[in-house]
């Protein structure tokens, strides 16, 4: 076995209880340091001689921080897919598993913290449908790697349990279903007031949203898009929204810029001020994973996950009563070539529960196109 560990503290520190985890069970293994900001050919020039192992374990979805140069993507996914494209450049077959830790909530007191680490499970729900052959999958680890959680890791990585998607925890070792969700019976309607940010707002699936909330009487949208009045049919959206009683403002903001952000949330009128959130912005720039690039990550994460952070961060402090992130199934069953759209809405769902356990308001709905906006 082949354990690829980044120069990073967290990563040695798991990497030697992990080492001694799959000695313990009859493995050997060889470790592999990467150093901080490996890319693509920096990582296969490591692989380079090391001989095809059984499996290979990579704790790059452990980093912290963002890409030296796109502040949009997390190490942790950027190191990933480095190391996915670099065992497609050496050729080798063996299973790669990805290790995560609170990237995933797996149980009701379970929170997520860190939903960066979330695109990593977006990354591989992309990786399995491309590369099957040298897929093994995706691990978040528990707060506390004792003994038992250790055995339990090392059944997954063997195959044993034939899952790919898997969060160990005290209780045991839990994988992901998609199940259909209980049928909620309704106990009122809510009713937007003051101004409600809709970010995408002159786009297609924003735009319904906007005639949605207007419909319901809100009295101020707030509508945002990178062309703002500029955006082909704004104009029209307008009309259509003040004829159904709202008052509508559009406003171009870089959503990925945290200082314009924060300019145009302080441009709320008092006499309405911010009650809600729905984040509908998008951006699309795939490839499949061979050819992915840092660069593409940076455009698509920036208007939707990064967009999405900074609107948790400024907003905190306001008593809202929503906060509406539309994803994509995309971050949980993605497609083949959807490497960089499916890290974001892998991050949208673990940040509305990263919010709803610190007791925020939030909600995710998920769509199955994905939206431009």
């Amino acid at each position: 076995w082949l354990l690829l560990v980044p120069d990073d503290p967290a990563a040695r520190s798991v990497a030697a209880q992990v080492e001694e985890a799959l000695g313990a069970h009859g493995a050997r293994v060889t470790r592999l340091g990467l150093p901080a900001g490996a890319d693509r050919a920096a990582v296969a020039q490591a692989l380079d001689g090391a001989g095809v192992p059984a499996g290979v374990l990579a704790l790059s979805g452990l980093l912290d921080g963002t890409h030296p140069g796109h502040d949009a993507v997390p190490s942790a996914l950027a190191a990933t897919l480095a190391v996915v494209q670099a065992l497609g450049d050496v050729d080798w077959p063996a299973p790669l598993w990805v290790l995560t830790r609170g990237a995933v909530a797996a149980e009701p007191a379970d929170p997520v913290t860190a939903p960066e680490q979330a695109m990593v499970w977006g990354l591989g729900a992309t990786a399995r449908q491309e590369h099957p052959e040298r897929w093994g999958g995706v691990i978040d680890l528990p707060p506390d790697l004792a003994t038992r959680a250790l055995t339990r890791l090392v059944a997954v990585v063997s195959g044993a349990t034939g899952e790919d998607e898997v969060a160990i925890r005290a209780s045991a070792a839990l994988t992901r279903r998609l199940v259909p969700a209980p049928l909620e019976e309704r106990t009122g309607s809510w009713k937007p007031t003051g101004t409600v940010l809709v970010t995408g707002g002159t786009g297609v699936l924003g735009g319904h949203v906007a005639r949605h909330l207007a419909a319901l009487g809100a009295p101020h949208l707030l509508l945002t898009g990178r062309r703002g009045q500029d955006a082909p049919g704004a104009r029209e959206l307008v009309d259509e929204l003040t004829a159904l009683g709202a008052r509508v403002t559009v406003a171009a903001c870089d959503l990925g810029d945290r200082t314009a952000l924060a300019e145009l949330l302080a441009s709320v009128p008092a006499e309405d001020p911010l009650t809600a959130v729905v984040h509908t912005a998008a951006a699309v720039d795939d490839a499949l994973l061979t050819s992915l690039t840092a660069e593409q990550l940076q455009r698509s994460l920036r208007v939707k996950a990064r967009a999405a952070r900074h609107l948790d961060e400024l907003t905190r402090h306001l008593p809202l009563g929503a906060f509406v992130l539309f994803s994509s199934f995309a971050g949980v069953t993605a497609d083949a070539g959807q490497g960089g759209y499916a890290p974001g809405n892998a991050y949208l769902d673990a940040l509305a529960l990263r919010r709803r356990a610190l007791g925020l308001p939030a909600s995710r709905i998920r769509v199955t196109v994905p939206p431009v906006g």
